[in-house]
C-alpha cells in the first residue's frame, strides 16, 4: 500500500494531456483501460489530474479481476463503450500490454513511442512520439 501510495504522489500527466482529452471527449466515445491491482489508486489518480470527466467508461484491471494484455479487458471496454472492435481504437506506450491485447480482440492501436523499442513481434497500427500527435491522426481516419 505505501507504494501505491508513493506512485500516486510521484505520478505525472503529460502536459497536452487535458486538451487531447478534452478534444477528444468532444467527438469520441473514451474509455480508460488501466493495470491497477488496487483499483482505489487508479481512481485517485484520476480525481488527482480532473480526468474522470473526459470517460465513458473507466476498466480497472483490479475491478475486473483481468489485466493487460488480457483480451477479457478489452472486451469489457468495447461493451461499456457499445463499440465494435474494429471501429475502435486503443492506445497506449507499452507493445506487450497496449498492442498485443487489443489486436487480440480486432482493435487498431496506436502506439506512444516514449523510449526504444526492440524486438517488435507484434506492429502497432500506427505510432505516434508525443500524445497531441493523436488529434492529427484520428482526423485522417
Amino acid at each position: 500500500m505505501a507504494l501505491a501510495e508513493e506512485f500516486v504522489h510521484y505520478a505525472k500527466l503529460d502536459a497536452e494531456a487535458p486538451n487531447v482529452l478534452q478534444k477528444l471527449h468532444e467527438k469520441y466515445k473514451l474509455a480508460l483501460v488501466s493495470n491497477f491491482a488496487i483499483p482505489e489508486y487508479g481512481w485517485k489518480l484520476l480525481d488527482k489530474f480532473s480526468l474522470k470527466r473526459f470517460f465513458d467508461a473507466v476498466i480497472i484491471s483490479g475491478d475486473v479481476k483481468r489485466r493487460k494484455p488480457s483480451p477479457e479487458i478489452f472486451q469489457k471496454a468495447l461493451k461499456s463503450l457499445n463499440v465494435e472492435a474494429s471501429r475502435a481504437v486503443f492506445v497506449g506506450d507499452m507493445v506487450d500490454l497496449d498492442v498485443m491485447g487489443p489486436k487480440s480482440v480486432g482493435m487498431n492501436t496506436i502506439l506512444i513511442k516514449r523510449r526504444p523499442i526492440e524486438n517488435m513481434s507484434i506492429k502497432p497500427d500506427k505510432v505516434i512520439t508525443h500524445l497531441d500527435e493523436l488529434l492529427r491522426m484520428l482526423e485522417d481516419c
